[in-house]
């Protein structure tokens, strides 16, 4: 079977949460996986992330911190997320 990458985006940001990572404030923000899904989840701190409001607003991201909690039925990603100046292009993951 041949390898891939699946890429993720962080999910339902507020308006408010959008326009403060505009800002340049660190913005935490949580996804929740199946332990599965979270074995195809190769992000670290560093990578960068896409977030995007239930709206479908996007903005691309970096992750500055993560924190895994997890049990059995699923895993809880907490992430720090700062905005990544669109000058910059994202980093492969």
């Amino acid at each position: 079977m041949d390898s891939f990458r699946m890429r993720f985006i962080m999910g339902k940001l507020t308006d408010e949460e959008l326009q403060a990572l505009r800002d340049g404030k660190v913005v935490i923000s949580k996804m929740l996986l199946l332990p599965d899904d979270y074995k195809v989840f190769h992000y670290k701190e560093g990578d960068d992330i896409e977030a995007e409001t239930p709206e479908g607003n996007r903005i691309w991201t970096t992750i500055r911190h993560m924190e895994i909690v997890s049990d059995d039925e699923r895993v809880i990603v907490i992430l720090s997320l700062l905005h990544k100046p669109m000058s910059q292009p994202p980093t492969a993951i």
